[in-house]
């Protein structure tokens, strides 16, 4: 059930939804987030979406409106007070218009509330520049690290020789730090 602001964790019959959501803002034509010119695939499937439904350190936010799946994002507790967020898509048409603020504000909630964590990390195609440099506007900050690109023939297929990784995080604050 999704609370007043349409936040709620995902549940496995949102499955088919998700595919075409996250397909949609990391494959498609549309949207600045789009990494379509960079990789190919599918991205992912039904059933890596369950997984990252039922693992039981992970969960996958969404944000639903009355028309679906406005954005989603995935969190894993990677223990030690840290969260991974992965998965972030928000719809290419509703980009540019602070749901992606949104979602990320309520992803640190979530990752304080759910997992104890007080920082985020998130990996971003180093050939992202535009879309790191959102994160960073958001507090994120590189870490040096790199890491590098897991291809796959279905579902990451690079079109660059030189894809990898960079590794940003944040600092968060849960409710319980944030009212102190």
């Amino acid at each position: 059930m999704r609370d007043e602001n349409g936040f709620r964790r995902a549940v496995p019959s949102d499955a088919t939804q998700l595919v075409s959501l996250v397909r949609s803002a990391y494959r498609g034509s549309a949207g600045w987030t789009s990494e379509a010119d960079l990789v190919g695939g599918e991205r992912i499937d039904a059933a890596q979406v369950l997984k990252l439904i039922t693992h039981a350190r992970s969960m996958l936010l969404v944000l639903e409106e009355n028309d679906g799946l406005l954005a989603c994002c995935h969190l894993e507790d990677l223990g030690e007070r840290l969260a991974l967020l992965g998965t972030f898509a928000v719809r290419p048409k509703a980009q540019d218009h602070g749901v992606g603020r949104r979602m990320m504000a309520e992803a640190e909630r979530w990752a304080a509330a759910e997992f104890g964590a007080d920082a985020l990390e998130i990996t971003v195609l180093a050939q992202q520049a535009a879309l790191i440099l959102w994160y960073e506007r958001l507090g994120f900050e590189r870490t040096g690290e790199v890491r590098p690109f897991p291809v796959d023939a279905r579902y990451a297929r690079p079109k660059r020789d030189d894809l990898h990784f960079v590794v940003l995080r944040k600092k968060v604050l849960g409710d319980e730090q944030a009212a102190r």
